[in-house]
């Protein structure tokens, strides 16, 4: 019998953990980012970077209301991960157990889709 039931899974920290390789990647990117294209060094951008998460909750929408940039450049540039897949912290049995959940299941992210 086909269940109604939809389940929608945060992909970060959810599916996987992003805490030891993937958020400080992001991190790092975006200082980066933001140094490169206000012009700052690397502590005012990454004190910036950290004002604006904390201030609006993500650092994109503080680059996007005080400086006019571009979320797709941000997006792309911020999220390259040439080695993604020896950076991601599998959650042991998940997969069994998402198996068993009876429903569609969705993935959601407000990562870029190339992520």
């Amino acid at each position: 019998m086909k269940s109604g039931r939809v389940w929608i899974f945060d992909l970060d920290n959810t599916l996987h953990d992003a805490l030891p390789h993937i958020f400080p990647h992001i991190n790092r990117a975006m200082t980066r980012y933001v140094m490169e294209q206000l012009a700052l060094d690397e502590a005012s951008a990454n004190e910036l970077r950290v004002r604006y998460w904390r201030r609006y909750g993500a650092t994109l929408l503080g680059l996007v209301r005080h400086h006019g940039t571009d979320p797709r450049h941000f997006l792309w540039h911020t999220h390259q991960f040439p080695r993604l897949h020896s950076m991601l912290v599998f959650e042991r049995g998940l997969r069994d157990m998402l198996r068993r959940l009876p429903g569609r299941k969705i993935v959601f992210s407000n990562a870029p889709a190339h992520y």
